[in-house]
């Protein structure tokens, strides 16, 4: 988990929370402040008396990709079998490191694992709920247009690092993107738990910055760089040129768009 500037003491309070009161207790929670953050979140992060918890500060703030690439060098040698991704604003159920772990033992040919997510506001009230494709296949056929896993959901075998290498830290956005790419690119096997298993937060200012014209410059070329990358060709490129004009139009558009179309 990453931690920021912008992040408030009742979301992140509520997503540790939510992870030390797994139904699957053995795991540890490292966390990364990138930056200065909150006053309150850190005397939050300080005062929580579980050994399980290690938290990194820093006085600069460097981005997700290098926070988690951060921090991927840091439990990789310790030789975990499974690593999760969390956000510090969002929450998930307290079965879901149980769940996503007797898939792994189900599926032991998959590689990562993501699960279905339940979108809320900042009040907590349901927006959407998101599904994604259980199968590698299905993983697969969806990424031609657009990304097939929700990237905090996802728990990945340690495995899977050695194969697709760290996070992309020179996109203006997507690392998740290009990390699946990598994945797909090494051979890696994609799947969904297709469970809600995962409260992701949109707040107020969601579709304000995922949108305007360098968000579509920079969904454009970071589609176009995947598909270069897969050897997707003419087909996708124009998927992406789609998804490109979609992130210039109105937010209210954006809106309905989301609410209705995925």
């Amino acid at each position: 988990m990453s931690v920021y500037r912008n992040d408030t003491l009742e979301y992140v309070s509520k997503s540790i929370w939510s992870l030390l009161n797994q139904t699957y207790s053995l795991f540890d929670i490292f966390i990364q402040c990138d930056g200065p953050i909150k006053d309150d979140v850190d005397d939050y992060l300080s005062s929580i008396d579980d050994n399980r918890i290690t938290v990194f500060k820093r006085t600069e703030n460097h981005g997700l990709a290098r926070s988690l690439n951060d921090l991927l060098s840091v439990v990789l040698p310790k030789g975990y079998k499974y690593i999760a991704r969390m956000d510090a604003d969002d929450y998930c159920s307290l079965e879901r490191f149980e769940k996503q772990i007797a898939y792994f033992d189900k599926h032991p040919i998959v590689d990562c694992l993501g699960t279905w997510a339940i979108e809320i506001d900042a009040n907590g009230k349901e927006y959407f709920k998101k599904q994604m494709p259980e199968s590698h296949i299905e993983c697969e056929k969806l990424f031609h247009k657009r990304d097939c896993m929700i990237h905090p959901t996802v728990m990945f075998r340690s495995s899977f690092f050695e194969k697709s290498g760290y996070y992309a830290t020179d996109t203006f956005f997507g690392e998740d993107t290009m990390m699946w790419a990598q994945g797909f690119k090494a051979g890696c096997v994609f799947a969904n738990v297709p469970e809600f298993l995962y409260y992701f937060r949109v707040d107020d200012h969601f579709f304000e910055r995922r949108r305007g014209w360098n968000y579509a410059k920079g969904i454009y070329e970071l589609r176009r760089r995947v598909n270069k990358t897969l050897g997707y060709g003419i087909k996708e490129n124009l998927y992406a040129l789609a998804y490109a004009v979609v992130k210039m139009m109105p937010t209210p558009i954006l809106n309905l768009i989301y609410r209705t179309m995925r």
